[in-house]
């Protein structure tokens, strides 16, 4: 009898270990360490702005922080960072596999291509692409702050796969600054 309690506490134990919890951890696991911390600024999921990427045929709402409950809505604005046009590095993720996969062909953007962000009151910002890169998830220095007004738009990569992150820089070319909230 007591060999059969062992058994079953352990394999209580067992389920507690890899139910809700580890739900949650692989549901986070998709975001960079940093976003890992659950912030009301991150979930706000508010409509901030609207992204276009000709090239790759994106467009698509903004909605304000990257919890993976506004991420899996759209494109999604790291909360704290650069709004269009101002000075500052302004961060944006999306998914390219899952949900509405808004950077399912971020990987065939090319250096030179146009990114429109409008802001809610209608101005335009608009980036010139600079560089791709693919990076770890810990590699955090993509979202610290630049003096010039720089776009950084991040996903999971490869496609299906969250072991990297494929990143796309662009550099302002023209806009009036709009604030975020």
């Amino acid at each position: 009898m007591r060999r059969f309690a062992l058994v079953l506490s352990m394999m209580v134990a067992v389920a507690v270990a890899t139910g809700p919890a580890s739900a949650s951890a692989e549901r986070t696991a998709l975001l960079p360490e940093r976003a890992r911390v659950d912030a009301f600024t991150q979930s706000l999921g508010v409509h901030v702005a609207r992204l276009e990427i000709p090239g790759i045929g994106v467009d698509e709402i903004v909605r304000e922080g990257v919890d993976l409950s506004v991420i899996d809505r759209g494109v999604a604005h790291w909360s704290g960072t650069a709004g269009p046009g101002a000075n500052g590095n302004m961060v944006l993720a999306g998914h390219r596999t899952t949900k509405t996969a808004p950077f399912r062909d971020l990987d065939r953007v090319e250096v030179g291509d146009v990114v429109t962000v409008t802001g809610l009151d209608g101005r335009r910002a608009e980036y010139e692409i600079t560089e791709t890169i693919i990076v770890t998830p810990q590699e955090m220095w993509i979202v610290d702050q630049t003096e010039a007004a720089t776009l950084t738009m991040f996903a999971c990569h490869p496609k299906g796969s969250a072991t990297h992150r494929i990143v796309v820089r662009a550099e302002l070319v023209e806009a009036p600054v709009v604030q975020f909230p």
